[in-house]
């Protein structure tokens, strides 16, 4: 396609999108919805530019084509590398045999099996976080629950040290959201300085890891792995590393943020996902996908891709907010709404085809302990009125900052 040729298509299809507007994750699901109706296909001009997609087909038929002619990219759509990626980002960006090479290798050390052992120890950590705040009678949830719940197992799983918890989130926190108010250029900015950071951290850690015993954790693994008759690099563990930090460490903490303020202002909605414990698993997949965090991009490979007859071009990047395909209303009525006995309708939230996150059973798992957890110990809890009120953020997955509960002290003691 000519550039006059690709201009033109730019431009009858154009309608700007601000993936980092500064606006609540509603209004963004708004303008989502109303370009679904008006353009479900569109381009917008912002940045380096890339299509943007809303509908759940679309959506879908995008995320299982990675064999087909599109390789996942995991930086924002002004094109900026966050992974500092070389050669294609493992596993994210590889299709074919290394792909599967790769998932044969990562898969098993998140198999439902060996996940649920995990459960007994989820359990007891949560309750060791609960402890420390339950006699207060508030929280700062995201600082003292959200955060370190699911942070900790990761970083056990992954075999990273457990002491740098804080620190890895700060720098995952700013890849995926950039700085509170930042401008593109300062988003950037701290993107860049972050990614140095993080590099000069795994420069460090990667030969250490290299020259250590190995034990049954994830770097272990992948530092014994061979890929196409070949052990991963430097770069690629760090380009791998870049990618589970951010995966891992913000995917559940998100969900848990939104879900948390969720019920503080639906008490009745929080009764009612218990009623009937059986249930709770199929409650936590409408959870999933009411909050569902990730915004991919994708960037074409092949000579074009043709959704809705549009033929896009080599080269093109497309955008996918996967909270907008969770609310497409054509196959989830009253999309906005938290449906707990909603009809089975397979979610987007963990993506689909051969990528599928390689950590949706320990999410679920994370999750669903969390809240029963949460739910037996705090049956009742409120937004703390005398507390900063809570913030939502936009970025590569949404989220919410701030969320401060309040509640009656010592409630459901641990038995």
């Amino acid at each position: 396609m000519t550039d006059l040729a690709l201009d033109d298509l730019r431009a009858r299809y154009r309608r700007d999108y601000d993936p980092y507007a500064d606006r609540s994750i509603d209004e963004q699901l708004a303008e989502l919805a109303d370009r679904r109706t008006d353009k479900p296909v569109s381009y917008s001009a912002r940045g380096n530019g890339c299509w943007v997609l809303t509908d759940y087909d679309d959506v879908s038929d995008l995320l299982r084509r990675n064999n087909r002619g599109v390789i996942s990219f995991p930086n924002e759509p002004d094109g900026l590398n966050l992974s500092g990626a070389r050669e294609a980002q493992i596993p994210i960006e590889l299709d074919g045999p290394g792909h599967r090479q790769v998932r044969q290798v990562l898969d098993p050390q998140f198999a439902p099996k060996k996940v649920a052992e995990l459960e007994d120890h989820l359990r007891e950590q949560c309750n060791r976080l609960i402890d420390a705040f339950i006699e207060d009678g508030k929280v700062d949830f995201v600082k003292m629950f959200a955060v370190p719940f699911p942070g900790a197992t990761v970083l056990a799983i992954m075999g990273w040290p457990g002491e740098d918890l804080e620190m890895m989130n700060g720098w995952a926190d700013v890849l995926l959201h950039g700085v509170p108010g930042g401008t593109e250029e300062e988003n950037n900015a701290a993107r860049g300085r972050t990614h140095q950071e993080f590099a000069a951290y795994m420069a460090k850690k990667i030969p250490q890891w290299r020259a250590a015993p190995r034990t049954d954790d994830v770097m272990s693994v992948m530092l014994d792995a061979e890929i196409g008759g070949q052990k991963l690099t430097d770069d690629q563990l760090f380009d791998f590393s870049v990618l589970m930090m951010m995966a891992g460490l913000d995917t559940v903490q998100s969900v848990l943020a939104r879900c948390a303020r969720y019920f503080a202002q639906h008490p009745d909605q929080w009764e009612r996902m218990f009623e009937d414990a059986e249930q709770v698993p199929t409650a936590v997949e409408e959870l999933l996908r009411w909050a569902t965090p990730p915004v991919p991009t994708r960037t074409i490979t092949d000579e074009h891709l043709e959704i809705r007859g549009i033929k896009i071009p080599k080269g093109e990047r497309v955008h996918a907010p996967l909270g907008s395909a969770n609310r497409d209303p054509k196959y989830y009525p009253d999309p906005d709404e938290v449906i707990f006995d909603r009809p089975a309708k397979p979610h987007l939230a963990f993506g689909v085809g051969t990528h599928r996150c390689v950590g949706l059973h320990l999410a679920r798992l994370e999750l669903r302990i969390a809240f029963e957890e949460l739910h037996r110990r705090i049956p009742r809890f409120e937004l703390d009125p005398d507390a900063p009120a809570p913030h939502e953020h936009l970025g590569l997955a949404w989220g919410v900052n701030d969320v401060h509960l309040r509640f009656t002290p010592g409630l459901r003691e641990l038995s």
